[in-house]
């Protein structure tokens, strides 16, 4: 083989290596690229959610707290505290922690939302209570006392229970998206 034919077929041969590297290497930066991009999305995504889940606990608490100062109230009949400014401030909550709600069937998962559905439905059957409870006092001196408390002990249980529901599926959501 002569060679002038020898350098040609070299040169050619390095052109197809070169090319086909650069094909190999494009391809594998542009899924380097994507993987990246979609974990940078999901890392996002789990900070979103992240946030709305700890703006609907961060008022569930309260609200707990503050239908646990009502309660206590109203057992002990205490005149001092003013157990229908606590009741306004409970329901101010249940507004806060409805517009949470909305945010959470926006930020996902469904499992979520209807974890904070079921929280805001048992919280404002111990708000019903609550109030129904402090009505009851004030309009018949006969106080039916024992029956509001059982009532409120089993409402406020399953109020713990969807508490301890939603926390738990938003911890799981957090977990699955990172």
């Amino acid at each position: 083989m002569d060679q002038g034919l020898a350098a040609l077929l070299g040169a050619f041969v390095g052109v197809v290596g070169t090319t086909a590297s650069a094909v190999v290497a494009g391809r594998y930066l542009r899924q380097q690229a994507r993987d990246q991009a979609h974990i940078d999305h999901a890392r996002w995504r789990r900070e979103i959610r992240q946030e709305a889940y700890a703006a609907a606990l961060v008022p569930i608490s309260e609200a707990r707290e503050v239908a646990r100062q009502a309660y206590r109230a109203l057992v002990q009949e205490q005149a001092e505290v003013d157990v229908a400014g606590l009741l306004g401030q409970l329901d101010k909550l249940i507004r806060t922690i409805q517009a949470s709600c909305a945010r959470l069937y926006l930020e996902g998962p469904q499992e979520v939302a209807a974890a904070g559905e079921a929280v805001l439905t048992a919280l404002r059957v111990v708000d019903n209570n609550l109030v129904t409870w402090k009505q009851s006092r004030a309009s018949s001196p006969e106080s039916r006392a024992a029956e509001y408390i059982e009532r409120h002990t089993v409402k406020a249980a399953d109020l713990a229970d969807s508490i301890n529901g939603f926390a738990n599926k938003a911890s799981k959501a957090l977990d699955a998206t990172g």
